[in-house]
């Protein structure tokens, strides 16, 4: 793709010089239809032959002229043969609304092409042009130089190796080491089309663009300086440390701190180890809001874990434009992975300010086989690894005991503690009401100990329920297995919702 892309910058180019060339063939072609350069002022004139060649030598304050090209200079020196003109010393041509000046001139009539060399300036009306070395041509009206230029644009300075003016058009073209200078922003880029009518400039090849907000890097774009509006293509990098988008297509309002990602895009945050994915994105840059749809996922970075999460659309901003404190917000079908333990609920909201992650409306938790169920679910995070679970209003906790068989509690509240990653123990507070089964040595069922009281504590080993103590009243029931009606094998509202879990990153990432 680099080799196409290179083939086809060059290819470009050389379709400018065959268009600012293509009248002086047909000139060469008509060359008997080309009016002499005329002679219209000249303080000094005298004739020299010199092998076989005839010239007229002119100074002092000379003055020329073919069709609407006016020349100036101290001394020149006319070859009627060729209708060729070699000129010295404060050389000026005046076209219309473009001047140009140098030291030296060397113009030939017939094919109406001009090489100013030293000191070389051409001025219009929208910008000033310098270099060393310039070819003019006043039959097409545009000019070239090959051996490094500047252009002065209102407060822009664009210097370039190469460099192609079409002035009927306003157009220019850059090529080789373009640099632009802007009070606003800094561009060095390989390739660069500027519209001096709209002031949009379009660049090509390895690009980069330095302000005060960020650096971006491109390979392709566009940017209109006069309303502060730009667009950049694949392989785009927007660093404002410690934040980095990586994008392959992004509009952007500067004056507005607007920007729109198209395609696949990634936002990071290395302060946070913090990163969103997805393939349209919105960006906000007064709160650093970010919103990211199109199937975005919010990769969070643990000890020894990630977290990988994902909805139909994840929001983050800061609390202020004072208070840089960020924080997430996820609604919709949204789905968390991380070893050890899964989530799902339908909207959530994480705060850095005190590392909890809220699950709202129809919440599930999962850690190793224990499923964790409530109205709203609060899990929060310590040294970037599980510490507390609140389970908040119809708290229910299901783990499974043996095949069909399952040890559940439930409560108003219940609150969870976590050691490394793996819940340790839980206390339900009020309503506490509880079914575990215990088994013979064999781990066959022998029957199900029920038990109600005010308040619960479970402990879980291995990854299951192992021991509940119970606190204040506690009332139980044991029934033997085969006494116990399969309609008793669960408390009400019992739901196993394995169906829902996320088996494994993948499914965060590919669904």
């Amino acid at each position: 793709m680099k080799i196409f892309h290179e083939r086809r910058k060059d290819l470009f180019f050389l379709f400018a010089l065959i268009v600012f060339n293509s009248i002086v063939i047909n000139c060469a072609n008509a060359q008997e239809q080309t009016k002499e350069v005329e002679i219209i002022h000249a303080d000094l004139l005298r004739y020299l032959e010199t092998d076989g060649k005839k010239y007229t030598v002119l100074s002092g304050d000379v003055q020329l002229k073919q069709d609407d090209v006016l020349m100036f200079c101290d001394s020149a020196k006319i070859q009627r043969d060729s209708n060729s003109v070699d000129a010295f010393g404060h050389v000026h041509i005046q076209q219309d609304t473009v001047n140009a000046y140098s030291d030296v001139l060397f113009y030939t009539g017939n094919n109406r092409t001009a090489r100013l060399q030293r000191n070389v300036k051409l001025t219009t009306p929208n910008m000033t042009l310098l270099s060393n070395e310039l070819f003019y041509n006043s039959a097409t009206k545009t000019s070239y130089y090959t051996t490094g230029g500047k252009i002065l644009r209102n407060e822009s300075v664009i210097t370039s190796q190469k460099g192609y003016f079409f002035s009927e058009t306003n157009m220019i073209h850059f090529r080789n080491d373009v640099v632009i200078n802007d009070p606003n922003y800094n561009l060095t880029s390989d390739t660069l089309h500027y519209d001096m009518r709209t002031d949009i400039a379009y660049f090509f090849g390895a690009t980069k663009i330095v302000n005060k907000e960020s650096n971006i890097e491109c390979t392709s774009g566009w940017f209109d300086s006069k309303n502060d509006i730009a667009a950049f293509g694949k392989g785009t990098v927007v660093n404002n440390a410690p934040q980095a988008l990586f994008t392959d297509s992004l509009y952007y309002e500067r004056g507005k701190g607007f920007g729109r990602c198209y395609k696949n895009f990634e936002w990071r945050d290395s302060s946070m180890e913090v990163s969103i994915i997805g393939n349209y994105g919105e960006y906000i840059e007064g709160r650093q809001y970010i919103k990211a749809t199109q199937h975005p996922v919010l990769i969070y970075k643990l000890e020894n874990d990630s977290l990988f999460l994902t909805a139909d659309t994840l929001k983050s901003l800061t609390v202020s434009e004072t208070d840089s404190t960020r924080i997430f917000y996820a609604y919709h079908k949204v789905r968390m992975y991380m070893k050890g333990m899964q989530g799902v609920c339908d909207s959530l909201y994480y705060s850095f300010a005190d590392s909890m992650f809220r699950f709202h409306q129809s919440p599930v938790i999962w850690n190793d086989s224990i499923q964790m169920t409530a109205d709203t679910i609060f899990l929060a995070v310590k040294n970037k690894k599980p510490d507390e679970l609140k389970m908040m209003r119809n708290g229910f906790i299901v783990s499974p005991s043996a095949h069909g068989f399952y040890d559940q509690v439930k409560g108003k509240n219940i609150f969870g503690y976590f050691v490394e990653t793996e819940l340790s123990k839980v206390k339900v507070v009020q309503n506490a009401e509880s079914l575990y089964y215990g088994k013979e040595d064999n781990g066959k069922i022998m029957g199900a100990n029920r038990a109600t009281c005010a308040l619960m504590w479970m402990y879980f080993g291995n990854k299951k329920m192992q021991k509940i103590t119970f606190v204040k009243k506690p009332e139980a029931v044991f029934t033997p297995i085969k006494q116990l009606p399969q309609d008793q094998y669960y408390l009400k509202s019992f739901k196993w919702q394995i169906e829902r879990r996320p088996p494994n990153r993948e499914a965060i990432l590919k669904n």
